[in-house]
């Protein structure tokens, strides 16, 4: 799907994210916006939501990021994401090390698995916005040696799910089912029309 262009940013945007892909994909549509990390302990928060529908954990961690950053720029319009791969119960998070990593996508071969992404929007001291989108994915069946070949191609050590889905890791999968750019972090179609409905862009 090709999103629709920004032919303006009015209103002050920030994303309150490190991540270099989010970055991409919002510049992608033409915003105008700031980058500032939250550092939000996600660890501690993850811990604190275990066990919780993995709708209600995405949001939160989205919301805190939001809200973190926000409360030092009332005036700007907020956006925190997370992204979690799940398969059944189980949340596949950032791998530790090769050997994790290795064991990761062992685990996704030949079965389907989520991207859950979870997109709060923080104003004025108030979220104005939640959003919550999954992708499903089916990977192809990985011989250890495929897998091995992967990982040394993108190096996708910091990636939710362990491959880079707007690199080679696309060719990882028979099927998507949902948007790809929830996938790669943030569910843009849904952000840019809410962004629009809040009078913060121009189409």
């Amino acid at each position: 799907m090709v999103l629709t262009k920004v032919s303006k940013t009015k209103k002050k945007l920030i994303l309150a994210s490190g991540s270099r892909i989010r970055r991409q994909l919002l510049e992608g549509v033409g915003l105008k916006f700031q980058v500032i990390n939250s550092n939000v302990d996600e660890d501690f928060l993850k811990r604190e939501l275990h066990g919780r529908p993995f709708e209600e954990q995405v949001i939160r961690l989205a919301s805190e990021k939001a809200r973190t950053v926000g409360i030092n720029n009332p005036d700007a319009f907020v956006i925190g994401s997370d992204n979690m791969c799940t398969i059944d119960d189980k949340i596949f998070d950032k791998p530790i090390d090769h050997e994790d990593a290795v064991n990761h996508l062992s685990s996704l071969s030949g079965k389907k698995h989520y991207q859950n992404n979870g997109i709060s929007i923080f104003h004025e001291g108030k979220e104005v916005w939640s959003n919550f989108d999954v992708t499903e994915l089916e990977m192809r069946e990985l011989s250890l040696q495929e897998i091995e070949d992967y990982l040394n191609l993108d190096k996708p050590y910091s990636a939710c799910g362990c491959y880079h889905f707007e690199s080679n890791g696309k060719d990882l999968f028979t099927s998507i089912n949902g948007l790809e750019s929830t996938v790669m972090g943030l569910a843009m179609e849904h952000l840019i029309e809410k962004l629009n409905q809040l009078g913060v862009i121009e189409l």
